[in-house]
């Protein structure tokens, strides 16, 4: 018996309230099926506006990366750059007083994009992100088909292989059903829609998305054995939606699609105590041993655009989790950055 398999027997076990059938050639393994509320998402990726970005200065002399730079520690909240100043210090600490009274296992990364700011609690933690996972490979298959490996007009035909329940609607299309790639893409980043992402990995595969996210020193994003990244870490998912931010500024057909796929669309759990246009990817399961309830992405504050990465194994949504997520969101936004 090979090692996916062992694998694959070990990990159902553990993903009895949270799994659904797996596609047979992308994963022996059973697939945390992603429970999120997305009634109020659009079905197809409505168009936005070019991306907002920073001033072109390079602090890297003065600051570094910050983000490569920061420590991994337990339950304390890491400030550095500009917010090592005596002016955030109040705010810094409600923030970590928010995050120790929160009765959940959370990890929280926000970094500036100018370079200037990054602070991170429970760096330390590894927690499933769910569908969050979706992001830095819908970033990759867009980096795929730059190089012409597709195009957004590639038809694929669902297969029983490909279904998975949870999330999105392309799961209710009878077998033989052929989308296109915008269909699988968009419709996995907007509405999460699991056969979508299911799809898009039998096409694109797991190989070189695992070099490629591992290159950006993301080993907790990769996707093997399953086709989710079963523990990751807060700090790397903000290094890859840097890597989305630096796309989004690069233009042009793919950049654009990504953009329109995740701007304003639902469960922005993060941002929705605030007023503000947010890029994001949220993840949510809430069976067995697999619990998530996260989100990250570029909140477009004008003027200071940045990252907020909130990860948590909260079964949610709930209202005290989404208290929680407003009082963390509201200072960091407000206070920090």
């Amino acid at each position: 018996m090979n090692a996916k398999i062992i694998t694959a027997l070990l990990l159902v076990a553990v993903l009895l309230m949270g799994c659904g059938g797996a596609a047979d050639n992308i994963s022996s393994t059973p697939v945390p099926s992603e429970i999120t509320d997305v009634s109020s998402a659009p079905s197809e990726p409505a168009s936005s506006e070019p991306t907002p970005s920073v001033p072109d200065v390079d602090v890297s002399e003065t600051y570094g990366d910050l983000l490569a730079k920061m420590p991994t520690r337990d339950r304390e909240v890491i400030a550095m750059g500009d917010l090592t100043g005596e002016q955030y210090g109040d705010a810094l600490s409600r923030l970590e007083a928010a995050l120790d009274g929160y009765d959940r296992k959370v990890s929280v990364v926000a970094y500036s994009l100018d370079g200037r700011k990054a602070l991170g609690y429970n760096t330390r933690a590894k927690i499933f992100c769910a569908c969050a996972v979706k992001a830095p490979y819908t970033l990759y298959c867009c980096r795929q088909m730059e190089k012409g490996v597709a195009n957004l007009s590639t038809k694929m035909t669902y297969e029983s292989k490909h279904y998975e329940p949870g999330t999105g609607d392309m799961q209710y299309s009878p077998y033989g059903t052929v989308f296109d790639m915008r269909t699988l893409l968009g419709k996995s980043m907007s509405i999460s829609d699991n056969v979508g992402y299911l799809m898009s990995v039998d096409y694109f595969g797991r190989d070189g998305y695992n070099e490629w996210i591992s290159s950006l020193g993301c080993d907790s994003l990769q996707i093997s054995p399953t086709v989710w990244s079963l523990k990751t870490r807060a700090r790397e998912l903000a290094v890859a939606w840097r890597e989305i931010y630096n796309y989004f500024q690069k233009g042009g057909e793919y950049a654009k699609f990504l953009y329109d796929s995740c701007t304003g669309t639902a469960g922005n759990y993060s941002t929705q105590s605030l007023n503000v246009n947010y890029s994001h990817k949220q993840g949510h399961n809430s069976g067995g041993d697999w619990k998530s309830y996260t989100d990250a992405g570029i909140v477009w504050k004008e003027g200071s655009p940045y990252i907020l990465v909130i990860l948590t194994n909260a079964p949610g949504p709930s209202t005290y989790d989404a208290n929680a997520f407003a009082e963390i969101a509201g200072i960091i936004h407000n206070e920090l950055f």
